[in-house]
């Protein structure tokens, strides 16, 4: 079976990157073995995948719709980074943070481009599989806007715009982490998605109270910036934030921020429910 073949292989390309993060220690030197041990393991995914026969359509969309990405975002994402960290100037702190954060500016326009298929992934939604994951077939053009691979026997319409989503999610984490100070290990596990699952205005709430408190970015963050970084991390449609506005200043009864002072409220009775006296505790 390629799935029973598809885990072993992927433990064996971590396992191996592992290796080199231990034997290796000269950056550029570590990124391009890892680089060119990524695409070693992907072309034995291939070599297999076009020697085997899928025995159901489910099968071969969850080949191209989750196996074949998760080789494909790892070269993907050393090749991405090797790119950064070539490209990064010399300089101050200052300087070379700023290179770093419109880094981080672009990936945030790539999730604002591809909107559409984003949110297809992070939803879980399946009813386009047969369209995206079943090779020779194709993707409504509002979906998908990236080119495909150019091989037909090893590509569909969707999986490597799958594998660039999983790549640049991991490169944002990879400069969130580097801008911080902090070292960031990709791949390290698969990461639920976390959905806003109540009303949007809710969560627009909260961002109007960041933004005029200037909670981010010392206040230097824009309404826009928080809307779309939101956006990508809980998955929702927020819509444009101005106009959505004007519905919390023109609510009637009850108060204007009536989700803020909900929270307010449940987290003092929690506070309260916690600190109240009990006998024998």
């Amino acid at each position: 079976m390629i799935q029973e073949f598809s885990e072993e292989l992927y433990k064996g390309v971590v396992s191996a990157l592992e290796e080199i993060d231990s034997t290796v220690i000269e950056p550029s030197v570590q990124r391009k073995t890892k680089t060119e041990t990524v695409f070693r393991f992907l072309m034995e995914l291939k070599k297999r995948a076009l020697a085997y026969l899928f025995t159901s359509p489910e099968e071969e969309i969850h080949f191209f719709k989750e196996i074949k990405p998760r080789f494909t975002s790892m070269l993907i994402y050393y090749s991405s980074v090797d790119r950064i960290e070539l490209g990064k100037p010399e300089g101050s702190l200052a300087h070379v943070k700023s290179y770093y954060e419109h880094e981080l500016v672009a990936v945030d326009k790539f999730f604002g481009r591809n909107r559409e298929i984003y949110t297809y992934f992070r939803s879980g939604d399946t009813y386009l599989d047969h369209q995206l994951f079943i090779r020779g077939n194709t993707a409504p053009r509002w979906m998908c806007k990236g080119p495909v691979d150019q091989d037909e026997r090893f590509s569909t319409a969707a999986d490597l715009i799958f594998a660039r989503i999983k790549a640049k999610e991991q490169i944002a984490r990879y400069l969130e982490n580097t801008i911080n100070g902090l070292e960031f290990r990709p791949f390290s596990g698969d990461e639920p998605a976390i959905n806003w699952t109540g009303d949007s205005i809710n969560l627009l709430e909260n961002v109007f109270g960041w933004y005029y408190t200037g909670q981010i970015n010392n206040g230097q963050a824009t309404i826009a910036d928080l809307v779309r970084k939101v956006e990508r991390v809980f998955n929702v449609n927020l819509g444009k934030p101005y106009r959505r506005f004007s519905e919390i200043r023109q609510r009637k009864r009850l108060s204007k921020t009536k989700f803020l002072e909900e929270m307010s409220r449940a987290i003092n009775k929690k506070i309260e429910d916690d600190d109240e006296y009990r006998p024998g505790r």
